[in-house]
């Protein structure tokens, strides 16, 4: 396959061409400099579609960048997450003259969804709620990517890196970019980083799990404000954003330690911060104010409600009507479900187990309303949750937590396709000390179709994707 390419340009891809007789190109999604561009293709073998990144090794192209490309690829290989874009296949295509310089081509699933610099560039900004949503969310990725060994730093976090799937959830992309080439005292070095996102210390080509938590908080700030932090006003190296946003006391005060200057003042790992973020929204019992997990603030944010309201003082169960349509009354299902899902995934991040019973989790959920019966059933690497129809009119939901398989030692690595029925739930063991690994999870919500006092089957784990059983549809 013959990529035109004159001395003068390395730019004049033609759409619908094939490169190795495979990948169809569809449109031009992106470009950024010379020789390096990104191209949304059909992979005629499977029929998906596919992005498609390209580097021309041109003279415009510094070795350094040709070496990270390759490291893309190489550390694309060997993660195995489901909000990071799967490697697909790596490849150099030459050209047909002399003249002419070779492409360097990776290939990953495509995320349908936007980046949310797409939204911010139509001027839409981040409540709260919305922020601490996605913070909780990418730390629990990053916790993934730091504490695999060896650990992972993106190193280019930033709202363009950051895609909202059609399925709502938040992806990482792009591994390895270079954006920008420093020189210190004659020696050059590469900075890898995009000028505002990037710690300080990458500036000077160190990074630290630290670095990647300053990043984030960073992108944080322009979601929150509309402005990106290399336009935001500096005092000792330190960010000035309190002013340009208005922030309950606690978060505000979190998100200037993930920006702190120094990555010894900064959380040390994205776990920790999880656990001040989670911390954030746990009163002490001594001032008799009602615990409020991670899991419940997700709630409440998908609920559109205040991060500043008293939280509690309105029981969850009030939230939805008792009577009423029937699309009305799946509504406290379909929430229900939905947090007790995200609740499940923050409890297993800490403590390695999953919550067996629904008291543990601590939402206010009864396991029975006037609409549905509720109940949880666990296993090992998985948690499953039952809301069950009371009505005629209703139907009946069902939602899972899977442990991603490669995730936990390997004697508790059991893909899970079929789940105990609610009646025999058994508590998982913990893994001891020495036994825990980092662990991530994914979750799913399926209807049932037909409506009624159904017990709908139970979720799959297949093929490195959650799955909803038949008779039933996904939600997410």
């Amino acid at each position: 396959m013959v990529l035109s390419q004159g001395k003068a340009s390395s730019q004049p891809m033609l759409q619908q061409q094939v490169l190795q007789s495979r990948y169809r190109l569809e449109a031009q999604r992106g470009h950024t400099g010379a020789g390096r561009q990104t191209w949304l293709a059909t992979d005629l073998e499977t029929q998906e579609r596919v992005i498609l990144k390209l580097l021309a090794f041109n003279p415009q192209i510094q070795w350094q960048e040709v070496k990270l490309f390759e490291r893309e690829s190489q550390i694309l290989q060997h993660l195995d997450h489901p909000r990071i874009p799967r490697y697909r296949d790596y490849f150099a295509l030459d050209t047909s003259s002399e003249s002419d310089l070779p492409w360097f081509v990776l290939v990953q699933d495509y995320i349908p969804g936007e980046s949310l610099q797409e939204r911010l560039e139509r001027g839409e900004l981040f409540t709260e709620a919305e922020a601490i949503d996605l913070a909780g969310s990418i730390l629990a990725l990053l916790v993934y990517l730091h504490e695999i060994s060896p650990p992972v730093f993106h190193r280019d976090i930033k709202p363009s890196n950051l895609i909202r799937g059609e399925d709502g959830q938040y992806y990482l992309v792009d591994f390895g970019a270079v954006q920008d080439r420093a020189r210190a005292e004659g020696a050059s070095f590469t900075v890898v980083g995009t000028s505002g996102y990037a710690a300080p210390e990458q500036l000077w080509g160190n990074t630290v799990a630290a670095s990647d938590l300053y990043a984030l908080g960073a992108t944080l700030v322009h979601l929150l404000t509309g402005i990106p932090p290399a336009d935001l006003p500096q005092r000792h190296l330190t960010l000035q954003f309190r002013d340009r946003v208005n922030l309950s006391q606690g978060f505000g005060d979190w998100l200037e330690q993930l920006l702190a200057p120094s990555p010894d003042d900064r959380f040390q790992s994205a776990r920790q911060a999880f656990k001040a973020l989670d911390g954030l929204f746990h009163a002490p019992k001594s001032t008799n104010e009602t615990r409020v997990s991670y899991g419940r603030l997700v709630l409440l944010s998908c609920l559109g409600l205040a991060i500043g309201l008293p939280l509690g003082l309105t029981p969850l169960l009030l939230l939805y009507p008792t009577s009423g349509s029937g699309n009305a009354r799946e509504a406290e299902a379909k929430t229900y479900l939905g947090s007790i899902n995200r609740v499940q995934q923050g409890y297993f991040l800490e403590k390695q187990t999953f919550a067996a019973s629904l008291p543990a989790l601590e939402l206010g959920i009864q396991a029975k309303t006037d609409n549905y019966r509720y109940s949880i059933v666990t296993t090992p690497d998985a948690a499953f949750v039952y809301g069950i129809s009371r009505k005629d009119n209703i139907r009946s939901y069902v939602g899972a937590v899977f442990v991603i398989p490669g995730s936990l030692p390997p004697k508790s690595q059991t893909t899970t396709s079929q789940a105990p029925t609610p009646d025999s739930s058994t508590k998982p063991s913990k893994p001891s000390k020495s036994e825990s690994l980092p662990a991530d999870t994914v979750s799913i919500t399926c209807q049932m179709v037909e409506r009624g006092e159904k017990h709908p089957p139970t979720p799959t784990y297949q093929n490195g994707q959650p799955l909803c059983p038949a008779g039933t549809i996904a939600l997410n």
